[in-house]
Protein backbone atom coordinates (compact mmCIF):
# COMPACT_ATOMS: atom_id res chain seq x y z
CA UNK A 1 0.00 0.00 0.00
CA UNK A 2 1.26 3.24 -1.15
CA UNK A 3 -0.32 6.05 1.25
CA UNK A 4 -0.13 9.67 -0.54
CA UNK A 5 -3.55 10.90 1.06
CA UNK A 6 -2.47 13.58 2.17
CA UNK A 7 -2.44 17.52 0.84
CA UNK A 8 1.41 17.63 0.62
CA UNK A 9 1.22 21.60 0.76
CA UNK A 10 4.40 21.61 3.43
CA UNK A 11 6.92 22.00 0.42
CA UNK A 12 5.31 24.71 -1.60
CA UNK A 13 3.38 25.70 -4.63
CA UNK A 14 0.45 25.08 -6.14
CA UNK A 15 1.23 21.20 -6.97
CA UNK A 16 0.88 18.12 -4.08
CA UNK A 17 4.08 16.99 -3.08
CA UNK A 18 3.39 13.73 -4.57
CA UNK A 19 3.06 15.22 -8.00
CA UNK A 20 6.26 17.08 -8.11
CA UNK A 21 8.76 16.05 -10.61
CA UNK A 22 12.32 14.77 -9.58
CA UNK A 23 14.37 14.70 -13.08
CA UNK A 24 11.12 14.29 -14.93
CA UNK A 25 9.53 11.94 -12.71
CA UNK A 26 6.91 12.49 -10.42
CA UNK A 27 7.83 12.11 -6.71
CA UNK A 28 4.74 9.32 -6.18
CA UNK A 29 5.01 7.19 -9.32
CA UNK A 30 9.18 6.98 -8.32
CA UNK A 31 7.95 5.39 -5.24
CA UNK A 32 5.38 3.38 -6.83
CA UNK A 33 7.40 1.15 -9.38
CA UNK A 34 9.88 -0.92 -6.97
CA UNK A 35 6.26 -2.71 -5.81
CA UNK A 36 5.29 -3.08 -9.18
CA UNK A 37 8.08 -4.40 -9.89
CA UNK A 38 8.92 -6.70 -7.39
CA UNK A 39 8.11 -9.91 -7.96
CA UNK A 40 6.80 -10.82 -4.41
CA UNK A 41 4.13 -7.94 -4.22
CA UNK A 42 0.98 -9.55 -5.90
CA UNK A 43 -1.03 -6.14 -5.37
CA UNK A 44 -0.64 -2.46 -5.05
CA UNK A 45 -2.88 -0.29 -3.45
CA UNK A 46 -2.51 3.72 -3.99
CA UNK A 47 -4.32 5.93 -1.49
CA UNK A 48 -4.51 9.60 -2.51
CA UNK A 49 -6.93 12.42 -2.06
CA UNK A 50 -10.88 11.54 -2.38
CA UNK A 51 -10.35 14.70 -5.47
CA UNK A 52 -7.84 13.00 -7.12
CA UNK A 53 -9.20 9.29 -6.57
CA UNK A 54 -11.69 10.41 -9.25
CA UNK A 55 -9.51 11.89 -11.44
CA UNK A 56 -6.37 10.64 -11.18
CA UNK A 57 -3.10 11.57 -13.54
CA UNK A 58 -3.17 10.03 -16.54
CA UNK A 59 0.30 8.13 -15.58
CA UNK A 60 -1.30 6.77 -12.48
CA UNK A 61 -4.56 5.77 -14.15
CA UNK A 62 -2.50 4.15 -16.31
CA UNK A 63 -0.70 1.52 -13.92
CA UNK A 64 -1.50 -1.21 -12.67
CA UNK A 65 -2.72 -0.28 -9.03
CA UNK A 66 -5.93 0.02 -7.29
CA UNK A 67 -6.12 3.77 -6.58
CA UNK A 68 -8.68 4.31 -3.10
CA UNK A 69 -9.54 7.80 -2.14
CA UNK A 70 -7.77 9.12 1.21
CA UNK A 71 -9.17 10.37 4.64
CA UNK A 72 -8.66 13.07 6.54
CA UNK A 73 -6.20 12.04 8.42
CA UNK A 74 -3.20 9.26 7.52
CA UNK A 75 -4.78 6.67 9.81
CA UNK A 76 -7.77 7.01 7.80
CA UNK A 77 -6.24 6.52 4.57
CA UNK A 78 -4.28 3.47 5.60
CA UNK A 79 -8.07 2.25 7.07
CA UNK A 80 -9.34 2.79 4.06
CA UNK A 81 -5.80 1.03 2.11
CA UNK A 82 -6.78 -1.61 4.05
CA UNK A 83 -10.39 -2.44 3.13
CA UNK A 84 -9.26 -2.31 -0.26
CA UNK A 85 -6.93 -5.08 -0.20
CA UNK A 86 -7.74 -8.70 -1.62
CA UNK A 87 -9.06 -11.44 0.42
CA UNK A 88 -6.16 -13.67 -0.36
CA UNK A 89 -3.31 -10.77 1.15
CA UNK A 90 -1.88 -11.95 4.41
CA UNK A 91 1.56 -9.67 4.91
CA UNK A 92 0.67 -5.46 4.01
CA UNK A 93 3.70 -3.21 3.53
CA UNK A 94 2.52 0.05 3.59
CA UNK A 95 5.05 2.91 2.34
CA UNK A 96 4.84 6.73 2.31
CA UNK A 97 4.49 7.85 -1.35
CA UNK A 98 6.69 10.76 -0.50
CA UNK A 99 9.67 8.13 -0.23
CA UNK A 100 11.16 8.21 -3.99
CA UNK A 101 13.66 6.06 -2.96
CA UNK A 102 12.88 2.96 -1.99
CA UNK A 103 14.49 -0.04 -3.73
CA UNK A 104 13.79 -3.96 -3.80
CA UNK A 105 16.72 -4.84 -0.82
CA UNK A 106 14.83 -2.87 1.72
CA UNK A 107 12.04 -4.43 0.59
CA UNK A 108 13.57 -7.80 0.57
CA UNK A 109 14.36 -7.01 4.14
CA UNK A 110 11.34 -5.77 5.53
CA UNK A 111 9.34 -8.84 3.94
CA UNK A 112 11.71 -11.13 5.71
CA UNK A 113 11.10 -10.11 9.26
CA UNK A 114 7.34 -9.53 9.18
CA UNK A 115 5.47 -12.73 8.89
CA UNK A 116 5.15 -13.35 12.37
CA UNK A 117 5.67 -9.50 13.40
CA UNK A 118 6.00 -6.47 12.56
CA UNK A 119 9.19 -5.23 10.60
CA UNK A 120 9.99 -1.50 9.61
CA UNK A 121 13.35 -0.07 7.88
CA UNK A 122 15.03 2.49 10.05
CA UNK A 123 18.32 3.50 9.93
CA UNK A 124 20.24 4.83 12.86
CA UNK A 125 20.96 8.18 13.44
CA UNK A 126 23.86 9.89 12.69
CA UNK A 127 23.13 13.41 14.73
CA UNK A 128 23.16 13.89 18.70
CA UNK A 129 19.40 14.21 19.65
CA UNK A 130 17.96 16.54 22.47
CA UNK A 131 15.10 16.13 24.35
CA UNK A 132 13.77 19.84 24.54
CA UNK A 133 10.96 20.70 27.92
CA UNK A 134 8.09 23.29 26.76
CA UNK A 135 10.71 26.37 27.69
CA UNK A 136 13.08 25.65 25.36
CA UNK A 137 15.52 24.29 27.57
CA UNK A 138 17.78 20.61 26.88
CA UNK A 139 15.97 18.12 29.25
CA UNK A 140 17.81 15.20 28.51
CA UNK A 141 20.47 13.69 25.72
CA UNK A 142 19.64 10.04 24.76
CA UNK A 143 22.50 7.87 24.06
CA UNK A 144 21.98 7.83 20.47
CA UNK A 145 23.42 4.33 19.67
CA UNK A 146 20.08 3.60 20.61
CA UNK A 147 17.69 5.20 18.15
CA UNK A 148 16.73 4.63 14.85
CA UNK A 149 14.71 7.06 12.42
CA UNK A 150 11.93 5.17 11.17
CA UNK A 151 11.08 4.80 7.76
CA UNK A 152 8.98 2.76 5.21
CA UNK A 153 8.00 0.37 3.97
CA UNK A 154 6.77 -0.97 7.29
CA UNK A 155 5.93 -4.49 7.22
CA UNK A 156 2.64 -6.49 9.14
CA UNK A 157 0.74 -9.49 8.85
CA UNK A 158 -2.46 -8.11 7.79
CA UNK A 159 -5.10 -10.13 10.20
CA UNK A 160 -3.04 -8.05 13.31
CA UNK A 161 -2.62 -4.80 11.69
CA UNK A 162 -6.54 -5.13 10.71
CA UNK A 163 -7.17 -5.49 14.20
CA UNK A 164 -4.81 -3.00 15.77
CA UNK A 165 -6.83 -0.45 13.36
CA UNK A 166 -9.56 -1.48 14.02
CA UNK A 167 -9.09 -1.36 18.27
CA UNK A 168 -7.17 2.22 17.87
CA UNK A 169 -10.16 3.58 16.15
CA UNK A 170 -12.52 2.32 18.92
CA UNK A 171 -10.35 4.28 21.29
CA UNK A 172 -9.96 7.33 19.35
CA UNK A 173 -6.22 6.33 19.24
CA UNK A 174 -3.81 8.03 16.15
CA UNK A 175 -0.29 7.17 15.39
CA UNK A 176 2.19 9.06 13.24
CA UNK A 177 3.33 5.36 11.89
CA UNK A 178 1.50 1.97 11.48
CA UNK A 179 4.46 0.58 13.79
CA UNK A 180 3.14 2.67 16.69
CA UNK A 181 -0.31 1.63 16.56
CA UNK A 182 1.01 -2.07 15.74
CA UNK A 183 3.10 -2.15 19.16
CA UNK A 184 0.10 -0.84 21.28
CA UNK A 185 -1.98 -3.56 19.90
CA UNK A 186 -0.69 -6.08 18.23
CA UNK A 187 2.86 -7.29 19.17
CA UNK A 188 6.56 -6.32 18.21
CA UNK A 189 7.94 -4.75 16.04
CA UNK A 190 11.71 -5.80 14.45
CA UNK A 191 13.74 -3.10 13.02
CA UNK A 192 15.78 -3.65 9.51
CA UNK A 193 18.22 -1.73 7.98
CA UNK A 194 16.73 1.12 5.68
CA UNK A 195 18.75 3.14 3.74
CA UNK A 196 19.82 6.75 3.87
CA UNK A 197 18.75 7.25 0.33
CA UNK A 198 15.38 6.44 1.42
CA UNK A 199 14.62 9.99 2.08
CA UNK A 200 10.78 11.40 2.35
CA UNK A 201 10.42 15.02 0.55
CA UNK A 202 8.82 16.74 2.75
CA UNK A 203 10.42 20.33 2.38
CA UNK A 204 11.29 22.26 -0.63
CA UNK A 205 15.03 21.80 0.33
CA UNK A 206 14.61 17.89 0.01
CA UNK A 207 13.48 18.25 -3.72
CA UNK A 208 17.00 19.42 -4.26
CA UNK A 209 18.40 16.84 -2.35
CA UNK A 210 16.30 14.21 -4.27
CA UNK A 211 16.74 15.62 -7.88
CA UNK A 212 20.74 15.27 -7.28
CA UNK A 213 20.20 11.89 -5.93
CA UNK A 214 18.57 11.25 -8.83
CA UNK A 215 20.53 12.54 -11.33
CA UNK A 216 23.28 10.64 -9.75
CA UNK A 217 21.52 7.72 -10.12
CA UNK A 218 21.51 8.47 -13.76
CA UNK A 219 24.79 9.28 -14.45
CA UNK A 220 26.14 6.13 -12.81
CA UNK A 221 23.28 4.06 -14.96
CA UNK A 222 21.19 3.25 -12.12
CA UNK A 223 17.81 4.63 -13.72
Amino acid sequence: MIVAGGSGRRVGGPVRKQYLEIAGVPVLLRAILPFLHHPSIHQTVVVVPEEDAAAPPPWLAALDVRIVAGGAERGDSVWNGLRALGDDIDLVLVHDGARPFVDAEVIDRVLDRCGDAGAIAAVPVTDTIKEVGDDGTIAGTPDRARLWQAQTPQGFPRAALVDAYIRAREDGVAATDDAALFERYAGPVRVVMGSYRNLKVTRPEDLAVAEALALAASAAGGE
